[in-house]
């Protein structure tokens, strides 16, 4: 489990420490004080050797068509958009230090074979380097080199290109703060699961919201599939249709079953939830993320979920929850650290940590 976080030239935090962090982490603070930017930083850190992941962040902040121009969707990562600087990431794990460095470079040399007859034979091509934007992914472990990648864009070509890298990637799995969760990625998770034997749980959890709820299937239908639930009702239903609460629910109860050691990002958890099924949520959510030994971070703005975890969690579930605010001072943001204790002294103060 991830115990601390470190990002240095992230887009808006010039250098931010996050401490204590726990099997559950919730993360709040005002507006534009990056809780949603830290989501993004833990999933560019564990998912880096994806091509897609640099761009991953635009569509969360819901740029449905982007410029493909390197300098729009590769200098919005970097601290004032200015692509000379350099992004740090560091995690301590189990006492052991995991680091990338993330630079722009102006020219990759990508070798190409070009033919110089029209011909399929390889013996008539030769070989020549093409200059071409890059970011470069240095990866180290104990201060150790372990590698490095580098992310090319040719104007129509997101590439990976990898070097001397040895090291494993830890499973991570974001749920947007909009209701649009990814029908088809819960159906094939459901469907996972089903193949163990392990529904019946996330059936039980969803009761809290749907009480009528007796079964889902993953029904496939042409090239698309959909959760479906039994109610009672004549036929089964989409779990869409069950509303918002509920499809949410279900989409952060199968990401942490099939992220076992792994990681559950959560933008604004309260969202589509009666404040009333809150404590059972959040005691649901903890009896998964601990059986699956799943970390999870989410952002909020409610003084709600912090009372009813509270209220869900008995005293001694409380030690697995952190919750840090983030303050923005001037032009930088500062976390203040909360362990159990601390958040249920200052509630009880009635002491604002919003």
């Amino acid at each position: 489990m991830i115990e601390s976080f470190k990002i240095k030239g992230f887009k808006l935090f010039e250098d931010l420490f996050l401490q204590r962090l726990n099997l559950i982490t919730l993360i709040g603070g005002k507006n534009n004080t990056g809780k949603t930017t830290v989501l993004e930083a833990f999933f560019m850190f564990h998912d880096s050797i994806n091509p897609e992941a640099p761009l991953y962040h635009l569509s969360l902040r819901g740029l449905g068509s982007i410029s493909l121009k390197p300098d729009f969707f590769w200098s919005s990562i970097f601290k004032s958009y200015d692509r000379r600087n350099t992004i740090e990431m560091e995690v301590f794990d189990n006492n052991i230090k995991e680091k990338i460095l993330i630079q722009h470079k102006k020219e990759f040399q990508k070798s190409v074979f070009t033919l110089q007859q029209k011909t399929v034979s390889i013996t008539n091509a030769f070989q020549r380097s093409l200059p071409i934007e890059s970011l470069n992914f240095i990866y180290s472990i104990n201060d150790k080199y372990v590698g490095e990648s580098y992310l090319t864009f040719d104007g129509q070509h997101l590439e990976m290109h990898f070097k001397d890298l040895n090291k494993t990637s830890r499973k991570v799995a974001f749920i947007s703060s909009d209701a649009q969760q990814n029908h088809l990625e819960d159906a094939i998770r459901l469907g996972h699961l089903d193949i163990y034997g392990d529904t019946d749980s996330i059936t039980d959890v969803l009761k809290i919201i749907e009480p009528n709820l007796k079964s889902l299937t993953t029904i496939s239908q042409g090239d698309h599939a959909l959760i479906y639930g039994k109610i009672n009702l004549p036929q089964k239903i989409p779990v869409s249709q069950m509303g918002e609460g509920t499809a949410k629910l279900l989409s952060i109860l199968l990401a942490i079953a099939t992220h076992e050691n792994g990681m559950v990002l959560i933008d604004e958890i309260e969202n589509g939830w009666h404040y009333s099924v809150l404590p059972d949520i959040l005691k649901a959510i903890h009896k998964m993320a601990k059986k699956y030994n799943c970390q999870v971070i989410a952002t909020t703005h409610s003084y709600e979920i912090k009372k009813s975890l509270i209220k869900g969690l008995s005293s001694e579930n409380l030690l697995d929850v952190t919750y840090i605010r983030l303050d923005k001072e001037k032009e930088s943001i500062k976390p203040k650290h909360y362990e159990s204790a601390m958040l249920v002294g200052a509630l009880e103060r009635g002491w604002e940590t919003r």
